[in-house]
């Protein structure tokens, strides 16, 4: 059954829409006004609002811009009705203001029929692909999670197992240059360089298992993994990676931090590897109820609108989402790129 709000200040009107609208497909409700619908609208939202663009505490299409920029009416339609003809101009300003039909009185009762049952219709469909949405996001979330999930199990067995035998590796090589300090020049250089090459090792797992996972993530969250992993942006690449933040606590969820770091990484990857930036800011501001995270470099940019290697980008966007954040980049070729991160906190 469709909930259909009439708002008419004529009772002839109404009285119309009430013989027209007579279904059991149809639960129908009445405002005479402004005030009278606003209140309606908020002791239970409708399928389908009629409403009329002259009333006398306010203009319809106010009305409608209210309702159309409230995400708690999402999916609610707006039928305008005017009791003068109504121009090109006039319907195209209320199809901006948000209407999804518009109705001239008077009307033959067969038109106001099909025009609120082809709102029925599209809004039917629009619950439907919303609905699919939200599964297709509840799926997402639920493989990224397992995905995190898998990578800090990864990280974990690379760090302990590989990592444990590498560094009692080194440890042999190293008792064994301690007993050989008479051995032939060659042979001790070459136990010196297996040395250097097993600490090596041991770095290279530890980064890989960083990379997977940062145990830090976990341990002592998001502030100091972002830190250190600009540290290592600045160390390995040579790119002046500087991290800032407020003074706020670091008290957000996992996976929010999960996010907020993931899609920092990638952007600085980005950097790294297409940017030929020489400095790179990362900042974290939680602003009331919303975290703010931007990511700007030195580099030479580049077309945003005709990027067509959209897949990192694309990552960065579906992880956004996946908190219901907003992700906005902007590149100016030969100007840098500023990436940021708004996610609400609950």
């Amino acid at each position: 059954m469709a909930d259909i709000l009439l708002v008419d200040d004529d009772p002839l009107i109404i009285k119309l829409y009430q013989l027209i609208l007579a279904s059991p497909e149809f639960s129908l409700t009445v405002a005479v006004n402004g005030v009278e619908m606003l209140q309606s609208v908020e002791n239970k939202k409708p399928d389908i609002i009629l409403l009329d663009v002259v009333l006398p505490d306010t203009s319809g299409l106010d009305l409608c811009t209210r309702i159309k920029s409230d995400p708690r009416f999402e999916g609610t339609k707006i039928i305008l009705v005017s009791g003068q003809e109504i121009s090109p101009v006039q319907i195209a300003e209320g199809i901006e203001m948000g209407a999804d039909d518009y109705l001239v009185k008077p009307f033959h009762p067969k038109e106001l029929l099909a025009r609120v049952k082809s709102c029925v219709k599209l809004q039917k469909t629009e619950e439907a692909l919303r609905e699919k949405n939200r599964e297709l996001k509840n799926l997402y979330n639920h493989l990224q999670n397992l995905r995190e999930k898998e990578r800090k199990i990864l990280a974990q067995e690379v760090q302990e197992e590989l990592g444990q035998i590498t560094a009692v590796l080194k440890m042999d090589i190293d008792w064994l240059a301690l007993r050989m300090v008479d051995a032939p020049r060659e042979n001790r250089e070459r136990i010196r360089k297996a040395s250097t090459t097993t600490k090596q090792i041991i770095d290279q797992i530890r980064s890989i298992a960083t990379d997977l996972r940062p145990s830090m993530l976990d341990e002592l969250g998001l502030y100091a993994s972002l830190e250190s992993y600009c540290r290592k942006i600045k160390n390995k690449h040579g790119i002046d990676c500087i991290f800032e933040h407020d003074d706020k606590e670091d008290t957000l969820s996992v996976e929010v931090s999960t996010a907020v770091f993931r899609i920092c990484q990638e952007a600085l990857l980005n950097v790294t590897q297409h940017a030929s930036a020489s400095a790179v800011q990362v900042r974290v501001q939680i602003q009331g109820k919303i975290l703010r995270l931007s990511i700007k470099d030195n580099g030479i940019g580049f077309d945003v609108v005709n990027q067509t290697d959209v897949l990192g980008l694309v990552s960065m966007r579906e992880r956004a989402l996946s908190v219901n954040g907003q992700l906005q980049i902007e590149s100016v070729i030969g100007n840098g790129t500023i990436v940021t991160l708004h996610i609400p906190l609950s």
